[in-house]
């Protein structure tokens, strides 16, 4: 019996015991089809590489069997009739998906890389050219083929890589919904190894397919107005605010450090947006790295003692900075025992700007997956302003779904923004319905306020106003080009309620399916930490991130001020770096003296916070020793991937050796379980950052004015 390739998970250095539960599922089901088999010695031998013959072989037996074969004659000089895999190689040639080197040959026991294996499965799923690698590796990732795969650009892949691309690529052909119609990515010019531009190489390997020129400007559905895409050249007047980053305090004379909680997401999915998207990095202020931080899940401890929430700490060497320490602070919601009834009110920007496919039509697509997600008890109303206001659908219980999306489904988009009449309308429909429960308004918008009080200032103050009554606001972004993530961010903020970023039905199905207790229940409000550091064995400190959250020390106790909201489930993740006290440095001051003591306890953590209904504060307080762990868990060491990630593309003055190949090595070491593919599809926007560094002048070649 000739061997067939079994393959379970990654590169033997990466291998885990814990990824088997996942590992062993994919393999059996291509396994159980024939697709797989084990090798003779009856061992799967899981970190062996593959090659260009074998991947194809499984390829073909995956997805290419009732293809109709084209050629019976070799094709290529470098295999004969004797070669075990030239017909399966053949049939993946008349599939349009893979040709040889210009040389006339195929090359079929060289080692597969990554990029050539997600080469050959994005141009069998989409029938069009993009750039080699990265316009590939980009649209892979988006689609969630590489789920999973730790491969990176120019690495071989294991077999266990190659189970999960066929496994992954199965599940989306089953879902075609994934598919968001984003049109052909930009043309680059770039060719790899050696191809034309029209035609990209897989590593010197033309792949087949249409071309696409950078002319073509890809259009919506109804081929009428065309989505934006700053690769073509078209207007982009998004805007950010770019804050002053944290800097190193004295921890003798400033030893207290407070901040308001964030559980905002949206910095990373708008990252994400612009690396896969649009090829590109994201704009000065667009990256906010506690949103890097927090979008992903911890495995942190859980509240045993009757709070909503548990504080751990975990203390280490700072990787960029091996003189220093970094200090991660985290703050775990309990989980979801009991859901409450909700009022919620859909308010949705339907102007003009609504009109392109990534923004109107997936808010609709996305608030569906919500709704199979309520409870019959639950009622929904529907708000809708462009030009001017309306009351789409009256509050309606979700056992009448089939009305509530018939109304959505009405929904046409055209005229300006009356933003401020459309929230004052949201909250008249809210206070109507007004329950003992979860009152809320998810505003779905690109937030661009034309019309009204458009300032952010005024609508702020507005929000405020209302939030008192116990209706949150939660903000839902979407689209591209006028994009104002500064308004969003700042409306969900003093609306008591979660800003996040949706560029597809994916990252809605994560934000209402996945983690939609998250989204709509608060278990606690108005949450503040502050720190306070040794100076004993603290001489300087800095907060990474948190830039637009910091508050007054005095603030940490003063009821009246507005702090984040922590929904169900939800965690907050800081870090600190810390420069060591090494007992040279005490300041001598002339009105006053102090005596430093107690090098045992390195910082005391406090966290205050009021119940979703209550009007004064609880404390919650916690001591960390002065110790730093010589290993870090996976939680760790892949929360500070996604620091160093943020102090890069915000070129940090404290950056110090940080850069990608440091930010990739922290992030494999810290994949851990990765059940849901969020933390493979980190690294693979990572690999796909750096080679957009080092290949792109971005802002040159697209001339984008920020």
């Amino acid at each position: 019996m000739k061997k067939r390739i079994l393959t379970i998970i990654m590169a033997a250095s990466l291998f885990s015991p814990m990824f088997l539960v996942h590992a062993v599922s994919p393999a059996e089901q291509l396994l159980e089809k024939g697709i797989i088999e084990g090798y003779e010695d009856g061992k799967l031998h899981l970190d062996k590489t593959l090659t260009r013959a074998e991947f194809t072989k499984i390829f073909s037996d995956a997805f290419l069997l009732e293809e109709e074969e084209k050629h019976s004659e070799i094709q290529f000089s470098d295999i004969g009739s004797d070669y075990w895999g030239w017909k399966y190689i053949n049939k993946a040639v008349d599939a349009g998906v893979i040709n040889g080197f210009d040389d006339g040959t195929f090359r079929p026991e060289e080692k597969l890389t990554y990029e050539q294996a997600v080469t050959i499965i994005v141009s069998y799923l989409t029938k069009q050219s993009r750039s080699y690698p990265e316009g590939y590796v980009a649209e892979a990732v988006d689609m969630g083929i590489t789920d999973r795969v730790t491969a990176l650009i120019g690495e071989n892949i294991t077999r266990g890589d190659a189970v999960y691309l066929i496994d992954n690529t199965m599940n989306y052909q089953k879902d075609k919904k994934m598919l968001l119609n984003r049109g052909p990515q930009y043309s680059s010019g770039s060719t790899g190894g050696g191809g034309s531009a029209s035609q990209p190489v897989m590593n010197g390997s033309p792949i087949a397919g249409p071309s696409v020129s950078a002319d073509s400007m890809p259009e919506t559905e109804n081929n009428s107005i065309p989505v934006y895409n700053y690769g073509y050249g078209w207007p982009n007047t998004e805007e950010y605010t770019a804050e002053e980053e944290n800097v190193f305090k004295n921890a003798k004379t400033s030893p207290l450090s407070t901040f308001s909680i964030d559980t905002d997401t949206a910095s990373y999915s708008n990252l994400r947006r612009y690396v896969l998207n649009l090829g590109m990095l994201p704009p000065n202020g667009a990256v906010r790295t506690e949103e890097l931080i927090n979008y992903f899940d911890y495995d942190n401890q859980l509240p045993t003692d009757g709070t909503p929430f548990a504080v751990s700490t975990e203390v280490a060497q700072c990787p960029w900075n091996s003189e220093n320490r970094l200090a991660k602070i985290a703050v775990q919601g309990d989980e979801l025992t009991e859901k409450q009834p909700s009022n919620l009110v859909f308010l949705l920007d339907i102007s003009g700007s609504m009109y392109t496919i990534e923004k109107l039509p997936l808010v609709k697509k996305s608030l569906k997956l919500l709704l199979n997600e309520l409870d019959a008890k639950d009622t929904v109303a529907i708000v809708t302003y462009a030009s001017g206001t309306g009351v789409a659908l009256e509050s309606t219980p979700v056992s009448d779904k089939d009305k509530i999306i018939k109304a959505l489904d009405a929904l046409t988009a055209g005229g300006g923004t009356s933003g401020e009449a459309g929230i004052n309308l949201a909250y008249e429909q809210a206070e109507k319905s007004l329950i003992e429960g979860n009152n809320r308004i998810i505003l779905c918008t690109d937030g661009d306020f034309n019309i009204g009080k458009s300032s952010t200032g005024d609508l702020e103050k507005l929000i405020k106003e209302k939030r008192d009554k116990g209706i949150f606001l939660s903000v839902l972004g979407f689209g591209m080009g006028n994009y104002k993530d500064n308004r969003m961010e700042a409306l969900a903020d003093r609306g008591n309620g979660n800003y996040a970023y949706i560029d597809s039905e994916r990252e809605a199905k994560r934000v209402f399916v996945d983690e939609m207790p998250k989204t709509l229940y608060t278990i606690a409000k108005d949450v503040k930490i502050q720190v306070e550091f040794n100076p004993a064995a603290v001489k300087e400190y800095r907060l990474l991130g948190y830039e637009n959250r910091l508050m007054n020390n005095e603030d940490f106790e003063n009821d009246k001020k507005d702090a984040g909201e922590l929904g169900c489930g939800a965690s907050v993740t800081a870090f600190y770096e810390l420069v060591p006290a090494d007992g040279a440095d005490a300041q001598e001051l002339k009105y006053q003296t102090s005596v430093l003591s107690g090098l045992d306890e390195l910082m005391t953590v406090k966290v205050r916070y009021k119940d979703p209904d209550g009007t004064e504060s609880k404390l919650i307080e916690t001591s960390v020793d002065n110790i730093a762990a010589d290993d870090t868990s996976d939680d760790f060491k892949f929360a500070a991937a996604a620091a160093e990630l943020g102090m890069i593309l915000n070129n940090s003055e404290y950056k110090g050796t940080a850069d990608i190949d440091s930010v990739l090595s922290l992030a494999r070491d810290g994949i851990g379980e990765d059940r849901f593919g969020f933390r493979t599809e980190f690294l693979h926007i990572v690999d796909l950052i750096g080679y957009i560094q080092e290949h792109y002048d971005i802002y040159e070649d697209f001339e984008i004015n920020y």
